[in-house]
């Protein structure tokens, strides 16, 4: 629509409407994926909304298990009309050589898998599956959700011991939080899938200052999320013995926080941008209700962890500016210059606002060496006996109280 519009006068008369129409197509496209033949007619896409929504459903454990073989192993997909309502097979050409990888069939399909991942994930039985599975990389299962390694208490514990602080130039080395607080404060205790509202699924609830807790780890239900993977807060005194934020009666509960933010990455360096920071910052202020107060008052850390084969960071990362004047190079969107102008002031505030938020942040690296995995997986093995033996402690509570046999899932052990 919008190129059959050849000057600006007649797209400045249809504007209204040809936005109105391409919001629609993509919240199908975040809905269903990008297939032409679902997202043009309202009947045809709600009836595949319905078969990928039972799709989902009907996932079970095998299923998972398969899913985890072909995201992580390797594992050749092959169409057998069970997943193509979830999975697609994406061809793409790097330098010459060609390949082919398995993604989600959209940002919402996306979102409901890593809900399950993460849920699986977290509970020691699957992780110990997941990383005994023939031909399953240990490395890459924790390169795609390794943030939940931090819910382990013996992980945590030598990962403090190996983490190196990437400091600002001609700054001195810090202690992490991690490394200052008791070993029964420094891990994640439980765990919360955040939600940030995709497609036309209704947003999850808002974080407030009662709901928020330290010791959880919260896990973003949306693929790519800018910055970190994941993310969870510290109780603990700054190191200089001072007050971490502003202060103020409404952020007296958060004053001695510290964010503690998780990037898994292969790469050798990970630097970022103004627009990544500033739509991280968005982000946290759609899911936060307090958003805007506890920024200020809380420390900032983020940790790198990289997998074993990939070349240690060794530097801090930076947050490169971005230009502003060539956001949008199609013109005709913005027609007026004087809202052009507005438009790339906002940002330009919004990308300084971002690279001054990113020189709080201390920043620290950690490898997944085989020590780590061999911990990883121990703890997990140790996890799954706790669980089995709570199990049959609960069936045999329920026995005698002559209730019914049913065992429920059991928090995750240290």
């Amino acid at each position: 629509e919008r190129s059959v519009l050849r000057t600006d006068e007649e797209y400045v008369g249809a504007r209204e409407q040809i936005e109105s129409r391409w919001t629609e197509i993509r919240t199908c496209i975040r809905e269903v994926g990008p297939l032409p033949r679902y997202i043009f007619d309202k009947e045809v896409f709600d009836n595949r909304r319905e078969e990928v929504k039972k799709a989902l459903e009907s996932i079970t454990k095998i299923d998972m298990e398969r899913y985890v073989e072909i995201f992580f192993g390797g594992k050749q997909w092959i169409e057998d009309g069970t997943t193509h309502k979830i999975i697609r097979l994406v061809w793409s050409s790097i330098d010459g050589f060609k390949s082919c990888r398995n993604y989600p069939a959209s940002v919402v399909i996306a979102r409901e898998l890593i809900i399950r991942v993460a849920r699986y994930f977290a509970g020691a039985s699957f992780l110990l599956k997941m990383l005994r599975m023939p031909g399953v990389d240990g490395a890459a299962v924790l390169e795609k959700i390794g943030v939940c390694a931090f819910m382990y208490r013996s992980v945590v514990d030598e990962l403090v011991g190996k983490m190196k602080h990437l400091p600002r130039t001609g700054g001195a080395a810090r202690r992490s939080v991690l490394a200052r607080v008791n070993a029964a404060d420094r891990y994640a205790q439980d765990h919360r899938i955040v939600g940030f509202g995709s497609g036309t699924l209704q947003q999850g609830a808002k974080l407030d200052r009662n709901s928020l807790r330290p010791r959880v780890l919260y896990i973003p239900d949306i693929p790519n999320f800018p910055v970190v993977d994941g993310f969870y807060f510290v109780e603990a005194p700054p190191e200089d013995g001072g007050v971490a934020g502003g202060g103020g009666a409404g952020g007296v509960r958060w004053r001695n926080w510290t964010f503690v933010g998780v990037q898994v990455t292969k790469a050798g360096k990970h630097d970022t941008d103004c627009g990544a920071v500033a739509s991280f910052m968005r982000r946290m202020e759609q899911c936060i209700v307090d958003w805007e107060q506890l920024k200020g008052q809380i420390s900032w850390e983020i940790i790198y962890v990289q997998g074993r084969d990939s070349i240690a960071i060794n530097r801090r990362q930076a947050c490169k500016m971005l230009a502003t004047d060539d956001r949008q190079s199609d013109k005709r969107v913005l027609t007026d210059e004087g809202r052009r102008r507005e438009e790339r002031a906002q940002l330009l505030r919004e990308h300084q606002s971002a690279l001054a938020f990113w020189e709080t942040v201390e920043q620290y690296q950690v490898k997944l060496d085989s020590e780590l995995l061999t911990i990883i997986s121990r703890a997990a093995e140790i996890g799954e006996r706790v669980l089995v033996e709570r199990a049959g402690i609960a069936v045999k509570v329920r026995r005698k109280a002559g209730g019914k046999q049913k065992c429920s899932r059991a928090s995750l052990p240290a």
